[in-house]
């Protein structure tokens, strides 16, 4: 039968005990662990033992002695079983040890060299180690890392085996409350990879609880560009803006259908006049991780120019043979400058005033993008020019567009039909 620690006539002594915790009185002044078989239960504490892992500190030369943090009173042990005999009160302590070294290891500043057995590792843990050894290599690591961050408010404090994808999605439900379904799907992402990185590369657990959390549904279809009607409101608004850079870069979005960090990125050496080419070869990024500081916090820096652009290509060029109207502006824009950079200002407040003033809602500097990307498969050109134009990597990324193409797959339709089944 197990040794039933409430019975403390019987203790036979802590080295006894597994070494993962002993008992001591309550009243350490005056009475000594050869005392404990004569006082009550209520009168003697259950502490934990936890090893600090070196045993000599360096600095000084003495005995780094291991932690004796108190877990609970004898007396809130688990009474045996009046059939069997039997009380869990070893799995009762070693819970209370658990959950008390995970506290330890939140407060790390002051507790720095707990040993972390297998089990005992915090979602908190995994995620500062995703940081270093992951996200600070993203060139976007920002928007993951802010991600992750709000997982580790819901989670942070759990045991890793401990985690399961109940306890992903009450967490998902909290945080994620009112979000888009695509914003729900890119936190999912966030803390799922974290998942792999400590099975994959730590080797700290081998099961991914968030992919059995149900993603939401999100359609892709992009339905956000500028109408007709929009786009004169839109270029109206253009034409009485104080901005002096704004009007020629909303311009020259619609048109090339670049995104916002390439156009920052161009400078006037890209813009050949004579050639008619802009060529895009840098990305102006609004945060860049250049390293990790002594806490394992992400440092960065803000507006830093990358020799790539965001889909990791090195040169994507454009031609303004057809653009007489862009070849203008940019012509008269640069002669208003006197810098290196093309746009050398962002325009995100003057960007958003000028929506306010031509009442257009729901829409971003991206969103030009989008709207050349329709107006381009609007027009019949097909996918793949379409993806060339914007300098889209991966083809996928274009089929959002597919479903504005219909004259093109009422054309194709017909081309199939006739070919199975003659003229029709």
């Amino acid at each position: 039968m197990a040794l039933n620690l409430k019975d403390l006539k019987k203790f036979p002594g802590n080295k006894a005990l597994n070494g993962e915790f002993m008992l001591f009185p309550v009243d350490e002044k005056n009475y000594t662990v050869a005392d404990i078989p004569n006082l009550p239960a209520n009168r003697v504490n259950v502490r934990a033992i936890i090893q600090q892992g070196k045993k000599v500190n360096p600095k000084t030369g003495k005995r780094v002695r291991p932690l004796r943090p108190i877990l609970c009173l004898v007396s809130d042990l688990p009474d045996p079983d009046p059939v069997t005999g039997e009380a869990d009160q070893l799995g009762f302590i070693l819970t209370l040890r658990k959950e008390k070294k995970l506290e330890l290891l939140d407060k790390c500043n002051t507790v720095a060299n707990i040993i972390i057995a297998d089990g005992e590792r915090t979602f908190s843990m995994l995620c500062n180690k995703f940081r270093v050894e992951r996200l600070s290599k993203f060139k976007d690591s920002w928007t993951p890392s802010q991600q992750l961050k709000r997982w580790e408010s819901e989670l942070g404090h759990m045991a890793l085996d401990d985690i399961k994808p109940v306890d992903v999605a009450a967490a998902k439900k909290v945080l994620l409350k009112g979000k888009s379904p695509k914003t729900v799907n890119n936190y999912l992402w966030a803390i799922s990879g974290c998942f792999d990185h400590g099975i994959k590369r730590l080797h700290w657990i081998s099961y991914n609880p968030v992919k059995e959390v149900e993603r939401e549904e999100v359609n892709n279809e992009i339905d956000r560009y500028l109408s007709d009607e929009e786009r004169k409101r839109f270029f109206d608004a253009l034409e009485s803006t104080k901005s002096p850079t704004l009007k020629a870069m909303c311009h020259f979005g619609i048109n090339t259908g670049c995104r916002k960090g390439e156009a920052m990125g161009l400078t006037w050496d890209n813009i050949d006049f004579e050639k008619n080419t802009i060529s895009f070869t840098k990305t102006k990024r609004v945060r860049t991780c250049v390293g990790i500081d002594d806490d394992g916090e992400m440092i960065y820096e803000r507006n830093t120019v990358t020799p790539t652009l965001k889909n990791g290509s090195k040169l994507k060029v454009v031609s303004m043979k057809n653009m007489p109207e862009l070849r203008k502006l940019l012509i008269e824009h640069k002669l208003k400058s006197n810098g290196e950079y093309v746009f050398p200002q962002d325009t995100q407040h003057s960007f958003r005033y000028l929506l306010q003033k031509c009442q257009i809602d729901n829409f971003r500097f991206h969103d030009l993008r989008h709207s050349c990307a329709s107006y381009l498969v609007q027009s019949g050109v097909s996918l793949l020019e379409a993806a060339h134009h914007l300098g889209q990597k991966d083809y996928n990324s274009v089929l959002r567009y597919g479903h504005l193409a219909k004259d093109t797959t009422e054309k194709t339709g017909n081309i199939v039909a006739n070919r199975i089944y003659g003229t029709q």
